[in-house]
C-alpha cells in the first residue's frame, strides 16, 4: 500500500480567483483578494499545476485533482529547468481557507507522482494518469483517471534540428507522444487519502472513446458520469449514471440514448449542447437548475447553460467571461483551456470558476512560473 507524504505549510498565494455570477441575466466576473494567494507556493507547496478539479470532503475541506505539475522552489518568478514534473498530486485546502496541502507520494525533496497506473510484470511501457473527476461516499473518495501510455507513433516533435533539441524540448517530445488506454476508477479513504484499489472501468475504450469521468455529479440516489467524445472538429457530451448505493462503481453503467437509459454504451447518444465541449468541464446542481459551464474547445471563451435536467437540455447559453491570456501574450504561444466550476465555493450566488493556462513552448513554463498556474 502506498504511503504517501503530506507537504504543510501555509501558503503565500500567487493566484487569480474569478467569481461568476450564478444569479440570471448577470455576466459580472471579480477577482478575490482573499483567495488569490492560497492555491500556488513559491516553496514547500504545488508552484505550477493544471486539471484542477475539486471534491467537497465531508470535513468541509476541498481536495483538488490536479493533473502535470510542479513543487520545488521558485526563485525571482522562474522554477529551475530539472525540477521534475509530477503527473499527478492533490492539493487539500481546509475548511477554513486559510491553508494548503500538497499530497504526492514520496517526500517534499523529491517528490514523486501520487497515482500510478498498475504495471504488468516485465510490462516497460511508460504509464501515467491524469485525474478526471469524483465524489464522495461515506468515508470513501472515488476518482476516474485517464490511464494513458507513451506512444511515438503520435509524432509530437520539437521543430528544432535535432543538434539543436536541449532536455527540456526532448522531455516535450517523450511526454505528450501519448495515447489513452482505457479509463480507471481509483478509492482511497478519508481523511488520510490511503489508496484502497484500483479498478479498469468495464467498456471498451477503444471501441468506444468517450473520455468519461471528467465531470461527475451525484444527484437524487445516482452517480452521473460526464465525458466527451472528439470528432473532427468538434466534441461531443455523453452522460452514463449508476446508482448511488452501487457496490462498485466501475461497471454495469447505464446510457442515455437520447431519450432512455440503455445498458450498451453503443446506444449512447450525445447530449446536444451548442458548443464543442472542452476535454474538463462542470456540470452541477444550483437550486432547481442543473447548470453546464465549459469553455469553447477550440477558444478561450466560457459559457454556462442550464436545464431542468443533469442529463438533457441544456440550452440558454450564456457568455460568462473570455480569458486575456491569449489576447495580451506578445509571444502568441500561451493558450487557456479546461473551465472548471468549484460549487462548494458558491458565495451570494458568485461562483468560483478556475481555468488552466499554459505554453506551447515549454520552456515558458520554466522561466515564467505565471505561464503554468491556472487563474480562478
Amino acid at each position: 500500500m502506498d504511503t504517501f507524504t503530506k507537504i504543510f505549510r501555509l501558503v503565500l498565494f500567487a493566484q487569480i480567483f474569478i467569481f461568476i455570477s450564478c444569479e440570471p441575466k448577470t455576466r459580472q466576473v471579480i477577482v478575490d483578494n482573499r483567495f488569490k494567494e492560497l492555491f500556488y507556493a513559491d516553496s514547500n507547496g504545488i508552484t505550477g499545476a493544471d486539471g484542477i478539479f475539486s471534491i467537497p470532503l465531508p470535513n468541509g475541506s476541498s481536495v483538488f485533482l490536479l493533473g502535470d505539475c510542479f513543487l520545488g522552489k521558485v526563485m525571482d518568478g522562474t522554477r529551475d529547468i530539472k525540477t521534475p514534473m509530477l503527473r499527478n498530486a492533490f492539493n487539500l485546502i481546509d475548511s477554513d481557507q486559510t491553508h494548503a496541502t500538497a499530497i504526492v507520494r514520496g517526500t517534499l525533496i523529491d517528490p514523486l507522482t501520487l497515482m500510478e497506473p498498475p504495471c504488468e510484470s516485465g510490462d516497460t511501457t511508460y504509464r501515467w494518469y491524469w485525474p478526471g473527476h469524483g465524489f464522495v461516499r461515506s468515508d470513501t473518495l472515488y476518482i476516474f483517471a485517464l490511464n494513458l501510455y507513451t506512444d511515438r507513433s503520435v509524432n509530437i516533435f520539437i521543430s528544432k534540428p535535432e543538434g539543436e533539441k536541449d532536455e527540456i524540448d526532448r522531455m516535450a517530445e517523450e511526454m505528450f507522444s501519448f495515447r489513452i488506454k482505457q479509463v480507471d476508477l481509483l478509492s482511497f479513504k478519508l481523511p488520510d487519502f490511503t489508496h484502497i484499489e484500483t479498478h479498469r472501468v468495464e467498456f471498451d475504450y477503444q471501441q468506444n472513446a468517450i473520455d468519461f469521468g471528467n465531470c461527475v455529479l451525484v444527484d437524487s440516489g445516482y452517480v452521473y458520469i460526464y465525458g466527451t467524445k472528439n470528432l473532427t472538429n468538434f466534441s461531443e457530451l455523453h452522460v452514463a449514471r449508476t446508482p448511488l448505493n452501487s457496490k462498485v462503481f466501475y461497471r454495469s453503467w447505464e446510457y442515455f440514448d437520447g431519450a432512455n437509459w440503455r445498458s450498451d454504451i453503443k446506444e449512447s447518444a450525445p447530449i446536444k449542447v451548442d458548443l464543442s465541449i472542452s476535454e474538463q468541464f462542470s456540470i452541477f446542481r444550483y437550486g432547481d437548475k442543473y447548470i453546464l459551464l465549459s469553455m469553447d474547445r477550440e477558444g478561450s471563451d466560457i459559457f454556462t447553460f442550464s436545464s431542468n435536467s443533469p442529463y438533457k437540455n441544456f440550452d440558454g447559453k450564456k457568455f460568462q467571461y473570455s480569458t486575456p491570456e491569449t489576447r495580451y501574450d506578445s509571444t502568441g504561444r500561451l493558450f487557456t483551456y479546461n473551465a472548471l466550476a468549484h460549487p462548494q465555493y458558491v458565495d451570494d450566488g458568485m461562483l468560483l470558476v478556475s481555468y488552466c493556462v499554459n505554453s506551447f513552448n515549454v520552456r515558458d513554463v520554466f522561466e515564467n512560473v505565471e505561464n503554468y498556474r491556472a487563474r480562478f
